[in-house]
């Protein structure tokens, strides 16, 4: 549950001049039927402050109201007080009255009263205004508190839940021969098949859309009950979310509520797993849950009126792209309900009439619906394993060959330090096989786009749907590039150019395809990694055409070692999947690799995400090489005579000097060697030396 220290204190001293006592109260600022149900305490602290002499005894009155009358049974405590020091009181024990709170039809303003006396006497008071809800009302605020308590309007209890499980159960066994409803006993897929069937079964209901308020912070939803949604066939978005949460969880499937500004969608575990809290603000693990496959999406809008009738597998894709891609700021947090039911937070009761008007109140009752969880698989998140401690000069020479600094594009990269390609999320893997298996790809401005699409709307190639940018990549050998019609030749000239001029000076091509990447932080600045780097050429097909894209023969695929060195050093982290990732025949397996660095992440607790990014730009990657052979192989390097004279004692004289196969003239043989020492110290050492 939500700490009280999260809570602001607020301090009305009304009493008159000169109080004896000064109260400071800190107390829920938004009251709701779902607190009363749970028995939330209102007061999680009393502060009482003493200015002249001291009181023993003293009676502390502690109530709540509104303009209708209590809606609290008043509380009273007793506490010693002495001036200039405080006595807090914590166990306050103030809770709302259930019964008073289900009365509530409209959001109104109530208080606080906090009255401190002595024999009659009014030491100190304080009153503290709070707003009460609408009993079916939820508002975000305080937030994490607010999130906990949205898991009170999941209602497996209602009537109407089992009805609609059982018609899911029915288009189940037609689907897959099996009605059987049984959580996660027949695995991920089975819990797929049984979420499918509970959204077509909403689906054939015909409910219809109603927009949701604005902002879920300050105007809040009366959240409407299953009866309303599925029998008056109306819902906004959240009323969609708790319906089939609700569902989900009377037929054993664990739900995830996703709010997001202005709008809410529904998640679920494929395996039986649950978050580490019931409210989660900080949702980029989350994500990568999304990303490894256990946590599925369902766009709950899709199966109301106002849309075609789609399919399951349509319905997670749309809320991945537009909230948990890129920045993630827009995403307010997710409810997981397993957990909050453990955490105390049960559904608040059902309430339905009978066909004579009489009503029935139904009490939760917990489903029963488990497997054992499956055996975690072994991390790959190791910890610092021993490693021989390399000599001052070794650590001299990695220092001077490796940047770990924000400077270095490999650990900070910027937007403007390339051009970003449009690649469908699906195919990041089949484009680095076609590089390295030698496709020429043709790059294409973003706005250039066919006119019955321009016409739709449409202005940017980032709003093609998936399958049309997957068939220009994989039918007609093309990509997007992040750069309108008009800077188009500007922009790939200038890469170009600058690529050809690198490779002249250095020898080296650092233009290089980045695939995918890590959104992580470094002392609270957020930053951007890429993962795999592909060495590419780029040229002009035409003098005023397109440019294609196409491999260099001269390198492979590499693992950005400089991020993976970076948490290594900060966190322990060790990737070996994506360190030395498989080959699949064209290249490295891509999405094995960035799968690999999910489950890291995941397994050692990082709030990081992978991202399915495509990028091109020019990257210093060469030194690392050397950096990576001589942090591995000093020791052998230091086998060879000359290397281990500049390691442990490069100021005294190299007496090996002496032992050529042809002794050098007098006084030629120290200058022979000293330029030797001299291109070993500036790192131009290799294995065999």
């Amino acid at each position: 549950m939500t700490d009280p220290a999260e809570l602001q204190p607020t301090s009305i001293d009304g009493a008159a001049p000169g109080p004896r006592v000064t109260v400071e109260v800190t107390a829920v600022p938004v009251l709701s039927y779902a607190l009363a149900h749970n028995g939330i305490a209102v007061v999680s602290q009393l502060v009482l402050t003493g200015h002249d002499e001291p009181v023993r005894h003293a009676s502390v009155h502690v109530a709540v109201r509104d303009a209708e009358g209590p809606i609290g049974e008043a509380v009273e405590m007793f506490a010693d007080i002495d001036p200039g020091h405080t006595t807090v009181l914590t166990d306050v024990g103030l809770r709302l009255d259930p019964a008073a709170m289900l009365q509530v039809e409209e959001r109104r303003p109530g208080w606080l009263s906090v009255l401190v006396e002595k024999d009659g006497e009014v030491l100190g008071r304080a009153r503290v205004p709070v707003q009460v809800l609408a009993a079916a009302q939820w508002l975000a605020t305080p937030l994490e508190l607010a999130m906990e308590m949205l898991a009170a309007h999941v209602l497996p209890n209602h009537p109407t839940i089992p009805a609609l499980v059982a018609e899911a159960a029915e288009l189940l066994g037609t689907e897959t021969g099996s009605p059987s409803i049984q959580g996660y006993q027949a695995g991920p897929e089975r819990v797929d098949a049984i979420a499918a069937a509970i959204c077509a079964a909403v689906q054939a209901r015909a409910v219809r859309y109603s927009e949701p308020p604005a902002s879920w912070a300050d105007v809040g939803q009366k959240v409407r009950t299953p009866g309303e949604v599925l029998d008056e066939r109306v819902g906004t978005c959240l009323d969609l979310v708790v319906v089939l949460a609700a569902a989900l969880e009377q037929a054993g499937i664990r739900s995830l509520l996703w709010l997001v500004e202005g709008h809410a969608f529904l998640g679920y575990w494929r395996e039986e797993l649950s978050a580490q809290s019931s409210a989660t603000t900080d949702v980029a693990s989350l994500v990568n849950l999304v990303d490894l496959g256990l946590i599925r999406l369902v766009e709950t809008t899709m199966l109301t009126t106002r849309t075609e009738p789609v399919g399951f597998d349509e319905l997670h894709r749309p809320p991945y792209a537009a909230w948990l891609t890129g920045d993630l700021d827009r995403v307010i947090g997710v409810v997981d309900v397993y957990r909050a039911r453990r955490d105390g937070v049960l559904p608040l009761p059902a309430r339905t009439r009978d066909a004579d008007g009489a009503v029935q109140v139904v009490e939760y009752r917990p489903a029963v619906h488990s497997t054992p969880a499956r055996p975690a698989e072994s991390g790959t998140a190791a910890e610092h394993e021993a490693r021989e401690v390399a000599p001052p000069r070794i650590a001299q020479w990695k220092n001077a060959l490796l940047d770990l600094s924000l400077r270095n594009r490999l650990i900070n990269y910027t937007p403007r330090a390339g051009i970003a390609l449009t690649v469908p999320d699906a195919q990041l893997g089949a484009l680095e096989d076609l590089v390295n298996g030698g496709t020429a790809l043709t790059l294409l401005p973003s706005d250039q786009l066919a006119a019955v699409q321009r016409e739709r709307g449409l202005r940017s190639a980032r709003e093609l749907p998936q399958e049309q940018l997957t068939e220009l990549l994989l039918d007609r050998r093309g990509l997007y590039v992040d750069v309108p019609e008009t800077a188009y030749l500007t922009r790939m000239r200038a890469l170009a150019y600058k690529a050809k001029t690198v490779l002249e000076e250095t020898g080296a091509n650092n233009l290089y395809l980045a695939l995918g990447s890590l959104a992580w932080e470094l002392d609270g600045r957020p930053l951007r990694s890429p993962l795999i780097l592909v060495p590419v050429v780029l040229k002009a097909h035409s003098r005023s055409g397109a440019y294609r894209l196409t491999v260099d023969e001269s390198g492979t695929s590499t693992p950005n070692y400089c991020l993976l060195e970076k948490l290594r050093q900060l966190h322990g982290l060790s990737v070996p999947g994506l360190a030395e990732p498989t080959e699949d025949g064209a290249g490295i397996d891509l999405d094995a690799a960035l799968q690999a660095m999910r489950v890291a992440l995941v397994e050692q607790g990082l709030p990081y995400r992978v991202e399915p990014t495509a990028d091109l730009a020019i990257l210093a990657f060469a030194k690392f090489r050397l950096w990576k052979d001589l942090d591995e192989h000093w020791a052998t390097l230091s086998e060879n005579p000359l290397v281990a004279h500049l390691v442990h004692s490069p100021t005294d004289p190299f007496e090996g000097a002496q032992r050529t196969a042809d002794p050098p003239g007098p006084g030629t043989g120290r200058r022979r060697w000293s330029r030797a020492a001299a291109g070993a110290g500036g790192c131009g050492l290799r294995r065999g030396s």
